[in-house]
């Protein structure tokens, strides 16, 4: 075997485990199931630009649309093929009964230049009908509507016209479902063709906005009037289409969406393509409720009992059981066929394959190793560049011919410090995998990030014969992050803020009161000046008094000033019980406005934990202003708030917020936390999702539990550093 034959086999077998440890990276896919009412395609062109929109914004995912009837929804939210879902509202409501799917948005539409989230239907005879008045005046008159299964296409009007003395079902003397499009309902009532036809609200008018009809010739029935809504309407206002999602989806990349959605603008392409005008905080959707349940749309039937089954279908259940065992039966002498089959020509076969296996695993890995989106670089024991794969030279910018016989040094950026080489070389010469992330420098000058690992590759001899490099470029996700963490930290300040906005009575009256009292003796200090009577001794004790009122002042300015300032997040080494007393100091204000007690019952020794100290202090101020305000609103009797910190016996450090109040009723604590739930009339639902992103981005949980005295616990823990032991008595 020449030398030639031997340097291509070890280059085949260095590049063999460069793609076995290298993987391509691949966006996680999320599906979002939209209810298909105008067919397949048109949905898909419509909502379509709307995925692309949410993968632009939220790096990392690639959203996919499914068209699907009301059936293949239920079935596809069944088998959990969905993470999404985009219906209409009742068969929201149907969904969200059977299979938990939560709202998360509300679709926004426009018309005669207002924006709204809601959604009507009309119920229109031509104008020269003058037999027909009222709804009552449609017993024994025909009427068309798109299908039975539509909210807006016949939903609405059935309810409106069973509360105004009409069953469809009964009184009419013919009812037609004729789907879409809805054009040809009104086309139908125009011509003659049926007395009266619904519709949803605005299909009248987008015709007459194209020409197609004179809305002059058709007059609506039982119009409503609802301000902010310029539509014809015949029916009540109930909300507009929700996004949901259901039971496998996470909340952060919920909540990443309905940022997403809740920002979006009004002229947006996305908005534009899907004929919409952005996205609502969900709307309450209690009215689509009543209507489902008072139509029966999602009538609980009786499920048959086991016995009833076989009772019933016995002659079935006997013939599948017989073919059960027939095929049973195949199924075995099939299967030892095949052993014999293979016993026999195993040797054969064998032999056969190695030789094929051979020649197809040139082939196969060296178009893998030029093909593969990972970057693949192959240098000499001694650091020098043998190799380098096409994605190589389209990410470094480098071409194969001016790296080859170089050294990686080339790409080094000067980032990172030469304890960062030491350490991969340190660990390269013992035969061991070094894995990190790189920033390097491409040929135009320009960083990049990459994720790195390097693999000694041994002869038989224990030496190194190669280092083989697989790296992914993860400039833009590492880019995405950074600006996903600084979007973070500035909700956390504005939170912060926010939370000053609200306490601003309590602030004021608290700084008010050492102001006054340096006036109080400011003035009487003049006084006794310009009476003559006046010693040393009583200016001193008086300007003592201003001298401590104005600390006392200065003190309450210095922690609000800590508590809402805009850098960025730090993590050093903090006493847990030092960041409660803080926050407590800044509560207390607002709990003696509200005649509630604070008491602390802090662990005697300093609880140390790596953390950010103002993100830590948010959360615990937040936990307790929640509890002042429950005990506040329920007009408790024994208005206490108890704030005690400890060590957990796994030596995590904890601290529990515990009030007084009325309590909560905790069924879904997942709900309790999520983005957009509040108890609070006016709240926004983001402070307990605030808190708790903030606990579990320091390694902790968050939880609630209620208390054998009828009040809510709240209680997060931070793990325990290297620097604080634990002790007997936590």
């Amino acid at each position: 075997m020449n030398t030639a034959s031997v340097r291509r086999r070890r280059l085949v077998a260095a590049i063999t485990l460069a793609v076995l440890i290298s993987s391509a990276a691949a966006n996680t896919e999320v599906v979002i199931g939209v209810l298909a009412v105008h067919g397949s395609q048109r949905t898909l062109a419509r909502w379509q630009p709307t995925a692309d929109y949410l993968a632009q914004k939220i790096s990392g995912y690639r959203f996919v649309v499914r068209a699907l009837s009301a059936d293949g929804l239920q079935q596809a939210v069944n088998a959990g093929k969905l993470d999404f879902v985009l219906t209409d509202p009742s068969n929201y409501i149907v969904l969200r009964r059977r299979y938990g799917i939560s709202r998360i948005v509300t679709l926004r539409n426009r018309a005669g230049g207002q924006i709204y989230a809601k959604c009507g239907a009309v119920i229109f005879v031509r104008a020269d009908r003058r037999d027909i008045q009222h709804l009552r005046d449609l017993k024994g008159k025909s009427l068309m509507a798109v299908s039975g299964e539509s909210f807006g296409g016949f939903q609405l009007a059935w309810l409106t016209l069973l509360r105004h003395g009409v069953d469809p079902f009964r009184n009419l003397s013919r009812l037609m479902f004729n789907g879409y499009p809805e054009d040809d309902i009104v086309y139908a009532v125009g011509n003659g063709e049926i007395d009266a036809g619904t519709v949803p609200s605005g299909v009248l008018e987008s015709m007459a906005a194209q020409a197609k009809i004179d809305i002059t010739r058709f007059r609506v029935l039982n119009p409503r009037t609802t301000p902010g809504y310029p539509i014809r309407h015949s029916t009540p206002l109930y909300p507009d289409w929700p996004l949901s999602k259901t039971g496998n989806t996470s909340d952060e990349l919920t909540r990443k969406i309905a940022v997403a959605l809740l920002t979006m603008a009004q002229n947006d392409p996305a908005a534009q393509r899907g004929n919409y005008a952005g996205w609502a905080i969900p709307l309450d959707y209690g009215s689509v409720q009543r209507l489902v349940r008072e139509l029966r749309i999602d009538p609980t039937a009786e499920t048959p009992t086991l016995d009833q089954l076989v009772r019933a279908n016995w002659q079935w259940a006997a013939m599948a059981l017989v073919i059960v065992l027939f095929l049973l039966a195949i199924t075995v002498y099939v299967a030892r066929l095949n052993r014999r089959l293979k016993a026999s020509s195993a040797s054969l076969q064998r032999a056969l394959d190695e030789r094929r296996r051979a020649s197809a695993e040139m082939q196969k890995l060296s178009s893998a190793v030029e093909q593969t989106a990972d970057l693949v670089m192959i240098t000499s024991p001694n650091g020098v560049i043998e190799y380098v794969n096409p994605a190589f030279e389209r990410v470094t910018g480098y071409e194969r011919q001016l790296v080859v016989g170089a050294t990686p040094n080339l790409l080094k950026s000067g980032v990172h410090d030469s304890e960062f080489y030491a350490r991969l070389w340190h660990t390269l010469v013992r035969g061991e995998v070094f894995s990190a992330v790189f920033i390097n420098r491409r040929q135009d000058g320009a960083l990049y990030y990459e994720e790195k690992t390097i693999t000694p590759v041994l002869d038989s001899r224990g030496e190194v014969r190669y280092f083989v490099s697989t790296g992914k470029d993860i400039t833009d996700r590492t880019l995405a992050e950074q600006r996903a963490r600084q979007h973070e930290a500035e909700f956390a300040h504005v939170a912060r803020v926010s939370t000053m906005g609200e306490m601003a009575s309590a602030l004021a009256h608290e700084l008010n009161q050492p102001l006054a009292a340096i006036v109080n003796y400011a003035r009487g200090c003049t006084r006794r000046l310009r009476s003559g009577n006046v010693t040393p001794e009583d200016l001193m004790v008086l300007l003592t008094r201003i001298a401590e009122q104005g600390e006392r002042s200065g003190e309450i300015i210095r922690r609000l000033r800590n508590f809402m300032s805009k850098n960025e997040s730090n993590r050093t080494l903090a006493d847990l019980n030092e960041i409660v007393r803080e926050a407590a100091s800044l509560a207390n204000l607002e709990a003696r406005h509200r005649r509630v007690k604070l008491h602390l019952e802090l662990q005697p020794r300093a609880l140390m934990v790596l953390a950010d100290h103002i993100q830590i202090e948010q959360v615990v101020l937040n936990l307790v202003r929640n509890a002042i305000e429950a005990i506040h609103n329920a007009d408790s009797a024994r208005r206490q708030v108890t704030i005690r910190t400890a060590r957990t016996s796994s030596g995590a450090a904890s601290v529990c917020v515990h009030d007084t109040g009325p309590g909560l009723d905790i069924q879904d604590e997942e709900a309790l936390f999520g983005t957009f739930f509040s108890t609070k009339k006016d709240g926004m639902g983001m402070g307990l999702s605030i808190s708790r992103s903030i606990i579990e981005a320091h390694g902790g949980q968050l939880s609630v539990s209620e208390t054998s005295d009828a009040g809510t616990a709240f209680i997060f823990t931070l793990p325990r550093t290297s620097d604080d032991k634990p002790n007997d008595n936590g």
